[in-house]
């Protein structure tokens, strides 16, 4: 059965590993709930490369897919993921006045990206039951768009992590591996790189944020995440209007189910939350310190450094703001 209603949609919105794809499987260890990954993946990529779902059985092989893509398909053309992918691709910009069209129905492109999207919504709220779906598809262009479809009401979570430790993180490679959840050969990235995009895309969620009402969205630490697990799933399920239930395992054990995409860390069978903190003695103090100049005001913004206390690192600051939801 349908769950009744309207589609309700929490959007993790941040910069990669940043703890995006673990705050998505947190959420969906929640009655109600349906964790989906980046699920804007799945018609670019997943579905016709055949990629693994985090039940470790390829999407067209999972059952949960499987039925999802079944309901979806029925009564559409041949071409229709590939069709939809390319839709995706020209569509989920955070800055496209075409927009403006899709409100008073007058960009047919507007209506196809529309319907397609949310008959897919509908499909995997009919076969997982859930009234709530978590994408964790990061960036905020799909945020926008979503946001422009009439029977969606999306709730945005901008999660956020020191820029350094992301830097870090960045400049290690990892070889192809599609079993574990690596698709690709992922080359390291260079810190200025890093540095500009995670810039970027943070601002992004930003401005995404003023869009919505203040009681729609919310900012999240990972860093406070990974402290509070239980805090900051409490904080997101009042956020959306539903009781936090917990879990069997306890809020710092995971289990993976149907995320597509993102973190290879899904492909896990159990995930227990541990605060990565590496970068804090082994990145070097040259990287640090540029990494920190050229981020240095959303740094300070998001609370990682201040200039009281010689920009110490986050993890030795008291973690708090918990329930910070302000920009």
């Amino acid at each position: 059965m349908p769950p009744k209603g309207p589609l309700k949609v929490v959007y993790i919105a941040g910069y990669g590993r940043s703890g995006t794809t673990l705050l998505d499987i947190a959420l969906g260890q929640q009655p109600g709930v349906v964790s989906t990954g980046e699920l804007t993946a799945l018609a670019r990529h997943v579905w016709r490369e055949r990629e693994f779902c985090a039940c470790r059985h390829r999407a067209d092989e999972c059952g949960f897919w499987g039925a999802v893509m079944s309901a979806w398909l029925n009564g559409r053309p041949g071409d229709a993921v590939d069709n939809y992918g390319r839709q995706l691709a020209r569509s989920e910009w955070l800055f496209d006045p075409r927009r403006l069209l899709w409100r008073f129905g007058a960009s047919r492109a507007g209506r196809a990206y529309s319907e397609a999207t949310s008959s897919l919504l509908s499909a995997i709220a009919e076969a997982s039951g859930s009234s709530l779906i978590v994408d964790s598809s990061k960036l905020p262009g799909r945020a926008a768009a979503l946001m422009s479809i009439e029977d969606v009401e999306v709730y945005v979570v901008h999660m956020v992590r020191d820029g350094r430790g992301v830097g870090w993180s960045m400049m290690k490679p990892y070889r192809r591996s599609v079993e574990a959840g690596i698709q690709k050969e992922l080359k390291p990235k260079p810190l200025w790189y890093t540095a500009m995009r995670w810039v970027s895309v943070n601002l992004g969620a930003e401005i995404l944020r003023k869009r919505l009402p203040r009681e729609r969205s919310i900012r999240v630490r990972y860093e406070d995440f990974v402290a509070d697990p239980e805090g900051i799933v409490k904080s997101i399920m009042s956020l959306v209007g539903q009781d936090y239930d917990v879990p069997e395992q306890g809020a710092e054990m995971m289990r993976p189910q149907h995320q597509i995409a993102g973190s290879r860390h899904r492909m896990q069978e159990e995930i227990r939350i541990n605060k990565d903190i590496g970068w804090t003695s082994q990145m070097p103090p040259a990287m640090r310190g540029l990494f920190s100049i050229l981020t240095a005001p959303l740094l300070s913004r998001y609370g990682y450094f201040s200039s009281a206390r010689g920009r110490k690192d986050a993890e030795i600051e008291s973690e708090s703001n918990l329930n910070e939801k302000a920009i």
